[in-house]
């Protein structure tokens, strides 16, 4: 089954076999953006104009609504950890934010800078979490395990400005995707 979410207030699947697809309204209309699967199956999307993480009913396809800790946040990207935490970047609010699946808590942490604004977010095979931050034109790498008051390490500084794109290396350590200057 390929889950799918469009910005303009829907989300859906489609089972490649028979071909059939069923789309379905968002709730709040438009705004449903990055898509991601837990390792259990778990299906959530982020709503970037909704402020919320909606978490699919496999069954029904119904959502359920998750309010992140903090107002008009326009969460943007989502991505699944591997004990199935959701990284989900907060877009309007400049933050980072964690929804723990199983104990259905949520935990943030605001970027560093001036007006930041992060957009997409990966979690590698080690669980680190690296966010691209539009607002410093930057990627970040975030360690869950360090607990200060700067857990954003690694700036890369690119000039790929907002367009930043990030691809996952050998290595398991995004990298900035090469920009010609002129």
């Amino acid at each position: 089954m390929l889950w799918f979410t469009g910005q303009k207030g829907i989300y859906g699947r489609l089972d490649p076999k028979p071909g059939a697809m069923a789309v379905f309204d968002a709730p709040r209309g438009t705004g449903p953006y990055g898509i991601a699967t837990t390792p259990d199956g778990q299906v959530f999307f982020a709503s970037l104009a909704g402020n919320y993480l909606g978490q699919i009913d496999l069954e029904t396809g119904g959502v359920t609504v998750l309010e992140p800790p903090v107002p008009r946040q326009g969460a943007r990207r989502v991505w699944s950890d591997s004990h199935g935490a959701l990284w989900i970047t907060g877009w309007s609010s400049g933050d980072l934010f964690r929804y723990d699946s199983k104990s259905k808590s949520w935990a943030h942490w605001h970027l560093p800078g001036d007006g930041p604004q992060p957009s997409a977010v990966y979690v590698d095979e080690t669980d680190a979490v690296w966010v691209s931050d539009w607002g410093a034109n930057a990627i970040l790498r975030f360690d869950p395990g360090r607990r200060n008051s700067n857990p954003f390490r690694y700036p890369i500084a690119t000039r790929a400005c907002g367009s930043l794109q990030v691809a996952r290396a050998r290595s398991g350590v995004p990298n900035p995707v090469p920009t010609s200057s002129s």
